[in-house]
């Protein structure tokens, strides 16, 4: 879902009212009114079309026909992706994604905690194939797009990779692997990141299993003080719920315009897997040693409100940290816009790149 179907979609909207207006006289006979209304309905069609193509390709939502159409999962297990450029060993192969970035990885696993089998795209910075950093290990931040999202998300409308790259340029960051998993493994449904009963295992699979896949295949430090979350909207909401509820395995989370709650009617009606799930609750019955970076907007009333409510519930070891611009909506602009300081940030939290 690239350029050709974008421009596609532009030349449709532009041809359909130039094809009403020179047959719109030269329809006749009894079908003529129906003909024409159905000329305007096409032009209308046209026109939410490219709405909603321009939209995706500046958002991503969906990453491809199979993304929309919840093709392409398949079940079973792992396989080995072989090819020029590919990283890893055992069953699962990272490859190079060159049309994304030149510095990502991608790889189909199979978690074996989870059972969950998706895609996860890796991110290594500047440096990391060097001969002279073959026995450095890298610390890992964790990339949870909102809903609808794809992990691509992070590197098309969410420039994560390249906020990173001049943070480190810059000197206000160290060197992190960026690690983006899919976090809606069943198509067309919003699982927040939940361990649901009877499955899916979402929470898992974003833990321990692509925690796993990493490890083994690039040279990620495993100690949890070198593992962080960061997330905008939805996958910001995932990112402070996780670190909560996995403090073995985060250190630090950063929440850009994320919710305090779940908001998935399937699990509030649940009230167990709902007080589970929610940062208030969480953080009213437990003190993780986590680090919270709450990032917001005074425009955006519901990221507001949500860090008014986590906020007053934060006790030590827990310590929280807030990043509130005053203006801004829910929208990719204001998150890249926090990005350079989130990276500093994460900086200050999690280790340096060091030797194995």
């Amino acid at each position: 879902m690239g350029w050709p179907l974008l421009i596609a979609a532009v030349l449709l909207a532009i041809g359909g009212p130039v094809a009403c207006l020179y047959l719109w006289n030269r329809v006749k006979g009894r079908l003529a009114v129906a003909v024409r209304l159905f000329m305007i309905v096409m032009c209308q069609v046209f026109a939410l079309l490219v709405g909603g193509v321009s939209l995706n390709h500046y958002f991503e939502f969906y990453a491809s026909w199979s993304d929309l159409f919840g093709g392409g999962k398949g079940e079973g297990t792992p396989i080995e992706q072989v090819g020029a450029g590919g990283v890893g060993g055992g069953p699962v192969r990272f490859e190079r994604t060159p049309k994304l970035d030149p510095d990502v990885y991608t790889a189909t696993i199979t978690g074996e905690h989870s059972g969950v089998r998706s895609r996860i795209l890796v991110w290594v910075p500047p440096g990391y194939g060097s001969p002279a950093n073959a026995h450095q290990t890298y610390p890992v931040v964790e990339l949870l797009p909102g809903y609808p999202g794809t992990p691509s998300t992070w590197f098309h409308a969410v420039h994560g990779a390249v906020a990173l790259k001049e943070a480190i340029t810059t000197g206000r960051a160290h060197p992190f692997i960026l690690v983006a998993p899919v976090t809606t493994v069943v198509h067309g449904r919003d699982t927040e990141c939940v361990d649901f009963p009877g499955g899916p295992r979402v929470e898992t699979w974003l833990t321990d299993d692509v925690r796993q896949a990493v490890t083994r295949a690039f040279r990620a430090q495993p100690d949890r003080g070198g593992w962080g979350l960061m997330g905008f909207s939805t996958g910001g909401y995932c990112a402070a719920k996780m670190a909560i509820r996995r403090p073995d395995l985060f250190s630090a989370a950063v929440t850009m315009q994320g919710d305090a709650v779940p908001q998935t009617p399937e699990v509030r009606r649940d009230h167990a897997l709902f007080a589970r799930n929610s940062v208030l609750d969480l953080l009213r019955a437990h003190r993780p040693p986590v680090s919270l970076l709450l990032a917001g907007t005074r425009q955006d009333r519901n990221s507001d409100q949500a860090i008014n409510q986590i906020m007053p519930l934060v006790k030590p070891p827990t310590a929280a940290f807030l990043y509130v611009l005053p203006k801004g909506g829910h929208n990719a602009s204001v998150w890249n816009s926090m990005l350079p300081q989130a990276y500093a940030w994460l900086s200050g939290r999690l280790s340096a790149p060091r030797p194995a």
